[in-house]
């Protein structure tokens, strides 16, 4: 776009400053286009914007703004991000089909990927692909026949399916373009020829077809990285554009033109382009690519954000220790895949040995039901190319059969406490560790769970030094420092901060304006004040309700707005405790009954049948965990909830599939759902921010909230709005919770455990650069400090040598404790404020001297640090141990069968006196006595509502989510961790560890089941207790181990499978046995060079076991991809002459069905290596049936 020496651009400046599009008017704007969308209270608004002079306006911005080179607005998009708002805004003022409303649809969903929003732009072109429909009157026959007509729409159409990043629409419309081309253009010379077309028409013609071959080109950049097509694409697009301007064809030039510069943009942006940087690439990157661009939300372009993270090393061949800072939905998923993907990828001269190096990435996220999530987002894309993905559920148990998953895992998903205590039991996996990528960083601040966390990343970094750490955080404002703790040699250029998000955040504060008189009006102020967003009128009316105005209370104005705000899209009411975030949901409820609707619906107040049956579904779910009549199994009828921590796990992960799935429309939460939790919210509303107590909820934490609201990909924006009394309450609100600015800084917990000793010590607080190096600290009285210290104890002596634990020279101890402490990220901390820590390292030594005293026993010591319990705690399991082992060599009998029930009964009795199962009794306030009964029902398998019902009198709870919060805290998690540890005693005193029923009691107790087998069920990731049961009852063992559960399961084919359980279960299933692909073979698969073997399965189930019996070995076979299996995407089949023999097994299968679906595929060559007419004529062909009884050989050989 030429400039005429800078005028274009100065121009297009001045009419967004103060011009016909400056920002009170735009402001004006958007008050009205969201006005109307929630439906405003009272009498209409005067706007004084006018829509013509607002329309030409930013038409002269946006043609100032693409005077611009192409590098300038990605380095930096300026205005592009107002235009585009500004456009969508003028768009929704327009009548639905309204020629002008396509075209302002079309400009609004180019700007935004032109200032890199890409997922804006594929959710308005949804709208405009849906209203050039509605405009050229789709079905009609008449629009295909007729080239004035066909060719704008074809080329609209296009347009569309190129901003949406379609590669399937966009490869259709390509080729339909050359099928179309020539009958369309000898229907034009006659109708030139008849005066019925003229010069504009051809010109229209001409681009349509020039447009058509971009798109072919496009599509051949998007699957194979092919860049020149992508060149070729931008100059045919740039050619039709200028053929469309010589004819003056204004508004089909418009399409062109801006599809020209988006075209430039994706190729500029391609992942194909920009991840060729990595240091590692090669096959696997290429495959995962292939595999992206397939999926249901292909990877067009590299985002802003990852742009910044690959730019600060994400990739690079130093793989330096880094933290990502950026917003929630910024792109997070792909950097970590990325990163994954450059630890796990052979490194330049090793493809040949990749095989042989078992690398192990692992991603550390803060909860159990953040890791479920997690693990099914990585494995999507990650399990395409071979790489095998799994989670460890639970926290600090310990469960001996679970550590042989790790044999089959290259992308382990994990709490920070399961990795905590597999490192201390498996200290031999630091050596496999390529990576470890930690979510939510910024827990690592003030907490239990933050020492925890700082002191596991201590350990790897000095234990496993060549395990790259990444921390990644939308709420870690001060990286640079945690960076430099990372990596102290890199000077914080290993830190990626990131302010860019894939959809706006529009955040601001509602509050009631003038008198509390009936009739009292509330608005909502945007913006943090003086910024030039909007203002909002006349969104809710009050009136005296008997006395008082009603809507008063925070709870009644937050449903009041729920209902406004529903009609934009999912909710979520956002509260700082439990009873509040229930008393927020019945206030929802009440406000439906007020309205006249029990139920949240679309817009208009209706919903469809589909939205009904999901509602049915869920609280048929959520009745079957705590009865029909639980007020959650009736709200969810409504199209609302509220969830919180004392809610039932298995309730919660309900709750949070029908929000997604929009049955729930509203749901009413406490920041148990803003742990990293991906969910579709468009609006969060904040009635109150005091916990209680004069506790506040912090700036971090309300952030961390408010980055749900917004959905990349299918909002352009999301909502955030604080709920104040009035306007100096409002004011308040904002200066503090909306300046991102004031955003807490994460700090060391160990290092605030210091400062407070410090302050205790000396009465005040420390100046920085105060000399304490004499300070001697005293051990605190209680509390949290007693807490961290305790916790401190134990990973001292997880990490210091016993050679130092039990030397008599407390010099050399301090020593030792200081060199540790010093490379924690306390000693960075306060190495900055010039504070010495040898204060810290004489309390450690001296804390740590004192157990060595306490426990001369070293192994005892070293029982308790691999077991994770306390001091206290360890002390009080040996104890039980001892109990144990002195009643079992007294009455060898009780590890028999038929005495189980009694052992069980004599160790949970004895584990429930252990100081973390007793703390446990105490946050909940139960009875203790009621422990152990409830604990062996639970194992039994009852259902939660009939354990309610049998021991709730006894539990002393007072309804049914108080007893299964009892039992998710102090039987599934401390329970299990406290008997686990007594057995990992036992086995030091007896010598030999615990097998069968025993040795899977831990596991029992976790997932609530009775048998071994129905623990493996629910290890591999069934989380329904009835259905692991179920499971486990069709295994042909009768006391399998792990591995012989897993084998047969490998052995069942796709079809048995499905008869066994639920879809869903099977699909998971398959995917735990595709899991054991052997590395050598996933090597030879992703070189596309190299024989391996493989089982034949399935013989039985193909019918055709006396055709098999004819063949001898090497008789070639054929490989046959089996796409519509819906149980399993990568089945392939065996086939010779046509006849069906079989699959390939699952394991093997998996990476081999992609490399078949490659284009070009490798060569494949098949055959038979199992002489299986010897084996028929000696044995019977029955025996072809037996688990791998008949073998193939495939070779691949590149194409």
């Amino acid at each position: 776009m030429k400039d005429y020496n800078g005028t274009l651009h100065r121009l297009g400046e001045e009419v967004l400053t103060h011009g016909e599009a400056a920002p009170l008017l735009r402001a004006q704007l958007r008050s009205h286009v969201l006005g109307n969308q929630i439906s405003l209270e009272g009498a209409p608004v005067a706007y004084t914007y006018d829509l013509d002079g607002m329309r030409n306006g930013l038409t002269l911005a946006r043609l100032g703004q693409l005077t611009r080179t192409p590098r300038e607005r990605r380095a930096d998009p300026g205005a592009l991000t107002e235009i585009a708002e500004a456009y969508a805004d003028l768009a929704d003022r327009y009548e639905a089909a309204h020629p002008r409303r396509v075209e302002l649809l079309a400009i609004a969903a180019t700007m935004w990927s032109l200032a890199g929003y890409q997922a804006n732009a594929a959710t308005l072109a949804v709208a405009f692909t849906r209203e050039v429909r509605s405009l050229f009157a789709l079905g009609e026959l008449e629009v295909f026949e007729t080239p004035t007509t066909a060719a704008p729409y074809r080329i609209a159409e296009l347009t569309g399916a190129v901003l949406r990043r379609d590669l399937d629409a966009v490869s259709r419309l390509g080729q339909q373009t050359a099928d179309d081309l020539p009958v369309l253009g000898r229907r034009l010379v006659g109708e030139t020829a008849e005066g019925r077309a003229d010069v504009a028409d051809a010109a229209v013609l001409a681009a349509y077809g020039l447009a058509g071959r971009a798109a072919r080109n496009l599509a051949a950049l998007w699957r194979s990285g092919n860049r020149a097509a992508g060149h070729a694409a931008v100059a045919d697009l740039r050619k039709a554009a200028s053929v469309l301007l010589d004819a003056s064809v204004a508004d089909t030039w418009t399409l062109i033109d801006s599809l020209a510069h988006v075209a430039e943009d994706i190729v500029a942006t391609s992942p194909w382009l920009l991840l060729r940087r990595a240091a590692t690439w090669g096959r696997l990157w290429e495959r995962y690519l292939k595999a992206l661009i397939v999926a249901e939300r292909p990877v067009i372009q590299v985002w802003p954000s990852q742009r910044a993270a690959l730019d600060a090393g994400l990739v690079d061949a130093a793989a330096r220790n880094m933290a990502v800072t950026m917003p929630t939905s910024a792109g997070k998923t792909h950097i970590a895949e990325w990163a994954i993907l450059h630890a796990l990828a052979p490194r330049p001269g090793d493809e040949n040995r990749w095989w042989l190096f078992s690398r192990l990435a692992v991603y550390v996220v803060p909860t159990r039901a953040l890791a479920a999530q997690v693990e099914r987002h990585l494995a999507e894309s990650l399990e395409l190319l071979g790489l095998r993905v799994s989670s460890l559920f639970g926290g600090a148990e310990h469960v001996r059969y679970e550590t042989q998953l790790l044999d089959f895992t290259d992308v382990l998903v994990v709490t920070s406490e399961k990795l905590d205590l597999l490192l201390r039991n498996m200290p031999e996996l630091s050596s496999r560790l390529a990576l470890v990528l930690v979510d939510e960083g910024h827990a690592i601040d003030r907490s239990e769970r933050g020492l925890r966390l700082e002191m596991l990343l201590t350990r790897i970094r000095r234990t496993a030094p060549a395990a790259r750490l990444l921390l990644l955080s939308a709420v870690l404002p001060n990286g640079e420092d945690l960076a430099r703790w990372l990596d102290p040699d890199a000077d914080a250029t290993n830190l990626a901060s990131i302010n860019w998000s894939p959809s706006r955040l529009r955040m601001g504060v509602f509050s009631w304006r003038g008198r509390d008189v009936d009739g009292q009006q509330g608005a909502i102020d945007y913006g943090n004040g003086g910024n030039g967003e909007f203002f909002l009128p006349r969104v809710l009316t009050r009136h005296k309700k008997r006395v008082n105005l009603f809507p008063s209370a925070p709870k009644d104005v937050a449903a009041a707005l729920a209902l406004h705000f529903d009609r934009l899209g999912p909710v979520l009411i956002a509260q700082p405790t439990k009873v509040k975030a229930r008393a927020a949901a019945k206030a929802l409820g009440e406000a439906l009954k007020k309205e006249g609707a029990p139920k949240l619906g679309m817009a208009d107040g209706s919903f469809s049948a589909e939205t009904a049956r999901r509602r049915l579904e869920a609280s048929a779910e959520i009745g079957r965990h705590i009865g029909d009549n639980h007020e959650l199994t009736i709200m969810v009828l409504g199209g609302y909830a509220y969830h919180h921590a004392e809610v039932p796990q298995a309730v919660r992960n309900c709750l949070e599939r029908a929000y997604r799935n929009g049955a729930l429309r509203v749901l009413c939460a406490t920041s148990t759902l803003s742990q990293g939790m991906n969910l579709p919210t468009k609006t969060v509303l904040v009635p109150d921010t005091w916990r209680g107590q004069g506790e506040r909820v912090s700036v971090r934490d309300f952030w961390n909230t408010a980055g749900r609201a917004g959905r990349a990909g299918q909002e352009t924006e999301g909502h955030v709005v604080l709920i104040a009394k009035d306007s100096s309450a409002a004011q308040e609100l904002r200066r503090h919770y909306l300046d991102r600015d004031r955003i807490e800084p994460v700090v060391s917990t160990l290092g605030w455990l210091y400062y407070e000793l410090v302050i205790a010590r000396l009465g005040h607080r420390p100046e920085a650069g105060e000399d304490l190096t004499a300070l001697d600290l005293a051990d605190p009285a209680g509390g949290k400090l007693a807490e961290w210290a305790e916790g401190l104890d134990i990973q001292l002596l997880a990490l210091l040598a016993e050679e130092v634990v039990d030397t008599p020279d407390q010099h050399l101890l301090e020593q030792a404790a200081q060199a540790l402490l010093g490379d924690t990220l306390a000693g960075h901390q306060l190495g900055a404020q010039e504070w010495s820590l040898a204060p810290l390292a004489r309390f450690s030594a001296r804390r740590v001297a004192a157990i060595a005293q306490r426990l001369p026993d070293r192994h005892a010591r070293a029982a308790i640090v691999r077991s994770g319990l306390s001091v206290q705690g360890g002390t009080d399991a040996l104890a039980a141990a001892e109990q144990i082992q002195t009643v079992l060599d007294v009455r060898p009998e009780l590890l028999t069968a038929e005495h189980w029930s009694s052992l069980q009964r004599f160790i949970l009795t004895l584990a429930v006196d252990v100081h973390e199962v007793q703390r446990g009794i105490r946050q909940k306030k139960v009875a203790a006595p009621a422990l152990v009964p409830l604990a062996t029902d639970w194992i039994a398998g009852l259902p939660a509502a009939d354990l309610h019902q049998t021991h709730h009198g006894n539990l002393l709870t007072p309804d049914i989510t108080a007893t299964t919060s009892a039992i998710d805290k102090i039987i599934v998690q401390d329970l299990a961790w406290v008997v686990s540890a007594l057995f990992q005693i036992l086995e030091l005193r007896r010598g030999v560890p615990a097998e069968g029923h025993l040795a899977a009691l831990p596991a029992m107790i976790k997932y609530g089941v009775g048998s071994p087998a129905a623990c493996y069920a629910s290890s591999i990731g069934i989380h329904d207790r009835a259905t692991a049961t179920t499971l486990a009852a069709n295994c042909p063992y009768p006391e399998p181990t792990f591995r012989q559960f897993l084998d047969w399961l490998s052995q069942l084919t796709t079809d048995e499978i499905t008869t066994l359980t639920d879809p869903d279960t099977a699909r998971l299933l398959i995917r735990s046995t595709e899991r054991r692909s052997p590395r050598a073979t996933q090597a030879a698969i992703l070189s596309g060079t190299g024989t391996f073997t493989c089982p034949l399965r399935g013989v039985r189930h193909s019918g055709n076991d006396a055709h098999l019996a004819q063949l001898p070995a090497g008789t070639p076979l054929d490989l046959v991809r089996d796409p519509g299996n819906e149980a399993d995407p990568n089945a392939i089949q065996v086939q010779h002459q046509g006849v069906f023999l079989g699959w390939i097994a699952r394991e093997i299968a998996r990476p081999l069905a992609l490399a078949l679906d490659e284009d070009p595929a490798p060569h494949i060559y098949t055959q038979l290596t199992t002489d299986a007419r010897s084996i028929a004529q000696q044995n019977g062909a029955d025996q072809l049936h037996v688990h791998n009884a008949v073998t193939l050989t495939i070779m691949l050989a590149p194409r």
